[in-house]
């Protein structure tokens, strides 16, 4: 008898402790904190365009043009460097066009409704877009001059151009290899947000898909204290346009100081549709309660919501941890969850809008 009583009260001992460690993950960092839903206008923002000023098909008001009538809010033209350019690759500002090339013709953003943010794409390395900046560099520098020169300048950040062209999703590389996820860590443990901002998770038609598994391997490392946010982008060249790009959720859509802080702190989703004019989710609110740990999804137009944290070495691809609009994060053993919003596409492709990393951190 006394047998089965230790019995179960050891049992009983196993489960009270397997309960309190299974229900202390609180949350570390929400992105959309700060966020008005109900007073916010979402504005479209496309942030790595090419023009004839580099290897673009279209003329730099063509550009404006088009993607004014696709709807954007904002608009970076990030012209890169090209040994047979008669201009340096800073095609802005927008109503100095012609100063550039009599060719061009000027354009007001402001008469267009429209956020003009000055930046160009470093590619004499792994290439980096710039944003909020006229920084032009002569041959000869490194990832790290980018970066230390970026980090001078008061407003101007920079993020990590499509990865997938460097890296090799396949390969197990040695620590510190160059494009290894370690040599991506580092640069993201030596700079903050608001130098470093992230890298291209959607770039083209989603050209290179596992940018988002690399994305992942960075989160699992670096969160929650170092946040690595994710952009989709059209890298336009002129035979594309609204396939991939970002969504900011703002209370004065022509504020580009507002626009700014969005980027820094990660308050804006990454879409991606890979064809423009083809519908997609939209994410109208994002309610996290702290007490119940629970992280909820408002969104219409979409078919599943799927939660996303850690990845998987022998897959070699990103996990989900959950489904449904609602997810709870207290029993997650992770430093980040991130959501992707879906609509399907039959067989070929499926549409999404991804949030930012929620941070996480589990008590002792």
């Amino acid at each position: 008898m006394k047998k089965i009583l230790l019995i179960m009260v050891l049992t009983t001992l196993v489960f009270t402790l397997s309960a309190c460690g299974r229900d202390n993950t609180r949350l570390y960092h929400n992105p959309y904190e700060h966020v008005d839903w109900d007073n916010t206008t979402t504005i479209l923002a496309a942030l790595h365009n090419h023009t004839t000023n580099s290897d673009g098909d279209l003329m730099p008001h063509e550009v404006v043009d088009l993607f004014h009538g696709l709807g954007f809010g904002a608009l970076a033209i990030t012209d890169h460097e090209d040994d047979r350019l008669k201009h340096p690759p800073i095609t802005y500002p927008w109503d100095g066009f012609s100063d550039i090339n009599p060719d061009w013709e000027d354009r007001d953003p402001d008469a267009l409704g429209m956020l003009d943010i000055p930046g160009s794409e470093f590619s004499r390395v792994h290439h980096m877009t710039g944003l909020f900046t006229d920084l032009y560099l002569e041959a000869g520098y490194d990832v790290e001059a980018i970066l230390a020169a970026i980090a001078e300048e008061e407003l101007a950040t920079v993020h990590f151009a499509h990865p997938g062209r460097y890296w090799n999703w396949l390969t197990d590389y040695e620590q510190g290899e160059l494009y290894s996820p370690a040599w991506y860590i580092d640069f993201f443990e030596r700079y903050d947000e608001e130098t470093l901002l992230g890298i291209e998770v959607f770039s083209r038609n989603d050209f290179y898909e596992h940018d988002r598994y690399l994305w992942d391997i960075l989160l699992t490392e670096l969160m929650p204290e170092r946040t690595v946010w994710g952009l989709g982008v059209d890298d336009h060249h002129g035979s594309y346009a609204k396939w991939s790009f970002t969504q900011h959720p703002m209370l004065d859509t022509m504020d580009k100081d507002e626009f700014r802080q969005t980027l820094i702190d990660g308050a804006f989703f990454a879409v991606n549709i890979r064809q423009e004019g083809h519908e997609y989710p939209e994410i109208t609110r994002i309610s996290v309660d702290e007490d119940a740990r629970t992280i909820t999804i408002e969104a219409n137009n979409y078919d599943t919501i799927r939660w996303i944290s850690g990845y998987d070495t022998v897959l070699k691809q990103s996990t989900v941890v959950g489904e449904g609009e609602t997810f709870y994060y207290g029993d997650l053993d992770a430093p980040y969850v991130r959501a992707e919003v879906i609509l399907a596409d039959g067989s070929v492709f499926r549409r999404k809008v991804i949030t930012q990393p929620f941070g996480l951190i589990q008590d002792d």
